[in-house]
């Protein structure tokens, strides 16, 4: 009996807890709206200080009993218990879910921001034909002719032969297997009588074995098509006609050891980010033996860093030692990640705008209401109007940030009302959470109005995570989470070689030489 009543107190006190925590939020809402309105109201009484006492004595008094109903609202509105998610009208337009998983009985919509237009598909008239240039006299390493025996018209024999050619070029490849033997000479020293030679490195350490070359399209495969280790093996057997037939242990191994050599690299490119003014970060769920883990991305349009942790929270973003060792004169720019507000943290958070927009499309889609719409067109109409103003050599413009924000307070006053009225339950819970989180974060999401240098989307670490989201649907699962970090610390040294202009297979070819390119070199290559 002791027991059941212990259990029906901790039940009422858990449903209290959670009554407390819904009028909570609801009395942070209402706040927000009174706020909206007495400046609303302030603006009004500026502007029609002009008018008779008795009428302006009217407005006020009719305001005031207004803001006292809102307030005494806060005290006697409840939140409904059970709150219904939407899931109608969600694709990638105004969620952040991928176009894969678009629901069976919707059409896919793939985002794209270019316009359509009334030209008709394929080459416009006057358009330059891409195609592959004749080569060079001097170029030409290989020639075949091609002879007739009869002539194709009359089936004649006898052809005089007129000493010209119709020429046509063909650029192919061709792949020659090298059996190399490395000769150390070997002497005899006159002073101590010993036979001595050149010391043996450690990649020639065997009695045979694989060169640079066939180990970087090892790696290429893997890390940058994505190919699985058994596929791996296939592959380089067809390339080379059978002669190479790897073993998928030694694929392995030859995937463990790069990521060995590039600690270092690692290391260096850590340095780097942590001096940079703005980063980038954004983080995505693999799979590690089964189990859900997180690969994480730190960069920006010159450095690309990745970590893989069995786990997606603080203590894995801590043990990066990145995010933690941001002074205040940083930029973040990220998808809304509560934990970047963390007090341990010191950086300036900036949130994208992007996300933002998707969920002021689903507003749209589920409610129809006119504040998410005017709100999601402002926002793009002053990303293009900023692009004009940065072309002019402008870092900010204090009448585009003002007459941006007036436009924003008005809107968001519009929300609350808009809000309020819709009887639509459905819905309007989460639009209000979303009201709420835009005020609270409005520094955040338009620090890029007041300061043209930062950025107004996370799509640059988006995409730097895209190619993992391939590779789970070619490759699948990472074995363990040191295979992850493996994988990490490849992807890292071959993408940001390859946003600094290098090509990732001389990267790799370089690394399996035993000298991957130090983060100066990359830099001093792209110059």
């Amino acid at each position: 009996m002791a027991g059941n009543y212990t259990k029906i107190l901790l039940d009422d006190y858990h449903k209290l807890e959670l009554e407390n925590s819904n009028l909570d939020k609801e009395n942070k809402y209402l706040k927000y709206e009174y706020k909206l309105l007495e400046n609303k109201y302030k603006t009004l009484e500026s502007k029609y200080n002009s008018i008779d006492v008795e009428e302006l004595n009217r407005i006020k008094l009719e305001k005031e009993k207004e803001v006292l109903e809102l307030q005494n609202q806060i005290d006697k509105l409840q939140k409904e218990n059970t709150r219904l998610k939407s899931l109608l009208n969600t694709d990638g337009t105004n969620a952040g879910i991928p176009t894969s998983k678009t629901p069976i009985n919707k059409k896919k919509v793939i985002p794209n921001s270019r316009k359509k237009s009334n030209k008709k598909i394929g080459g416009q008239e006057n358009h330059k034909k891409h195609k592959l240039e004749r080569f060079n006299d001097n170029e030409i390493n290989e020639e075949a002719y091609i002879e007739l025996k009869t002539c194709p018209s009359c089936n004649n024999k006898e052809l005089i032969d007129t000493n010209e050619t119709i020429d046509k070029d063909v650029f192919d490849y061709k792949l020659v297997l090298i059996k190399r033997r490395v000769k150390f000479k070997t002497y005899k020293c006159s002073c101590c009588g010993k036979i001595v030679h050149a010391q043996i490195p450690n990649d020639l350490k065997e009695e045979n074995q694989y060169g640079p070359n066939v180990k970087a399209l090892i790696l290429s495969l893997l890390n940058e098509g994505y190919v699985s280790i058994n596929r791996v093996r296939r592959i380089v057997k067809g390339f080379t006609k059978g002669e190479i037939d790897l073993s998928e242990g030694y694929i392995a191994k030859v995937q463990k050891n790069a990521a060995k050599d590039l600690v270092n690299f690692n290391d260096e490119l850590k340095l780097k980010l942590l001096k940079e003014r703005i980063l980038y970060w954004d983080d995505t769920v693999i799979f590690v033996n089964k189990r859900k883990s997180c690969l994480r991305f730190y960069g920006n349009e010159q450095f690309a860093l990745y970590k893989a942790h069995e786990q997606k929270n603080k203590e894995g973003l801590d043990t990066d030692n990145i995010l933690n060792s941001l002074d205040k004169s940083k930029f973040v720019m990220h998808d809304h990640n509560i934990v970047n507000y963390n007090e341990d943290y010191s950086f300036i958070n900036i949130e994208c705008n992007a996300h933002l927009q998707r969920d002021l499309q689903k507003v749209v889609d589920n409610l129809g209401h006119t504040w998410a719409k005017r709100l999601k067109e402002l926002i793009s109409k002053s990303i293009e109007k900023r692009k004009e103003l940065i072309e002019k050599g402008l870092t900010s413009d204090e009448e585009f940030s003002k007459e941006f924000f007036n436009e924003f307070e008005d809107i968001m006053l519009s929300s609350f009302e808009e809000n309020k009225n819709d009887n639509n339950k459905y819905y309007t819970e989460e639009e209000r959470t979303l009201i709420v989180r835009i005020l609270d974060y409005k520094e955040n999401y338009f620090a890029w109005v007041t300061d043209f240098e930062l950025p107004t989307t996370n799509n640059l670490s988006e995409r730097g995570l895209r190619g993992t989201k391939s590779k789970l649907k070619i490759s699948g699962q990472f074995q363990n989470i040191s295979r992850a970090s493996d994988y990490a610390l490849i992807k890292s040294y071959i993408q940001t070689s390859y946003i600094n202009k290098i090509n990732p297979y001389d990267a790799l070819l370089r690394l399996c030489l035993g000298k991957p390119y130090t983060i100066k070199e990359i830099i001093g290559e792209k110059k």
